[in-house]
């Protein structure tokens, strides 16, 4: 089944507004993850014009993002659905805007907190950010997987335990070259501590949403 079929099928021959809201959300959700990699690159070779203009797309997208869930879960609310294909899309949605959510905190306590990353930490950093990247476009063909080829979402979602993997190296990585660091007070080592977890964080909630979209792909092949 098509995703104009799928969402005809949910939403009548008006969900055409909730199948363009989606698309736009997944097409901006892609364009934030990649400006908080370009941001922390930024930040670490002190770009501070480049970080600053990075800093103000990710808190637009992010207001975009919140803005058209809302419409969307408007659009969902005002339709007769079955409580199961309602929860599921609205579960996806709640899931899926905590990403955005914590790129933009990750980003601002970078701004607020004015953290000294030893240079030592860049290329892991840089790493694990690009991880994010990768990991939120497989997320993204995952969600498309469900929509247009359900059988497709089992594979999707083992290539996205694997970047969790390989994102879940690098971040203890990172977080082993912190403490190995005689150079950083103990403050300097918690602070920078719950950064790399906070950037890690993104394979982490992009790997649990793909298990809950796995269990709703299975119960639309029942």
């Amino acid at each position: 089944m098509n995703i104009r079929n799928y969402f005809k099928e949910l939403f009548g021959d008006r969900g055409g507004g909730i199948e363009v809201g989606l698309d736009e959300y997944l097409h901006k959700l892609n364009g934030i993850t990649s400006d908080m990699h370009g941001a922390i690159r930024a930040y670490l070779n002190q770009d501070t014009q480049e970080f600053s203009h990075l800093f103000g797309k990710i808190n637009e997208f992010e207001n975009q993002l919140d803005t058209l869930r809302r419409n969307i879960e408007a659009e969902i609310y005002g339709k007769r659905l079955l409580p199961d294909t309602r929860d599921d899309v609205l579960e996806l949605l709640e899931n899926l805007d905590k990403i955005p959510n914590r790129i933009q905190s990750t980003i601002r306590e970078m701004t607020l907190q004015k953290i000294r990353i030893p240079e030592g930490l860049h290329s892991s950093l840089t790493e694990l950010a690009g991880r994010n990247v990768q990991i939120v476009q497989v997320l993204i063909r995952v969600i498309n997987a469900f929509l247009y080829r359900p059988h497709d979402v089992r594979d999707g979602v083992k290539e996205l335990s694997h970047h969790e993997h390989e994102g879940d190296v690098i971040e203890q990585q990172v977080l082993k070259l912190i403490f190995d660091d005689a150079s950083l007070e103990l403050a300097e080592k918690m602070q920078l501590y719950r950064f790399g977890e906070r950037v890690g964080s993104i394979c982490d909630m992009a790997e649990d949403l793909g298990d809950h979209i796995m269990i709703w792909a299975i119960k639309r092949l029942l």
